[in-house]
């Protein structure tokens, strides 16, 4: 395995980046799990978030550049 030099910077925003998509995350699950609590989650919809969430379990993610993506991916779920 090669190793790869990144600036400090560079790999500190990595850092604050994955931390800001865990947080999101576990908002996300938060809310489903509300929802599924209240009964309002419609089957198809968590079926399509256990999908995703079998998906990144398996490492198959993808690349999101800003929260509109983001909103985006999830909104296509």
């Amino acid at each position: 395995m090669d190793t790869i030099a990144l600036p400090r910077s560079t790999y500190s925003e990595i850092l604050k980046r994955q931390e800001r998509a865990d947080a999101a995350i576990a908002k996300l699950k938060e809310r489903v799990d509300e929802l599924s609590q209240e009964e309002e989650l419609l089957p198809h919809v968590a079926a399509r978030l256990e999908r995703q969430s079998r998906l990144l379990d398996e490492g198959k993610g993808i690349k999101i550049k800003n929260m509109k993506e983001y909103r985006a991916f999830v909104r296509s779920l």
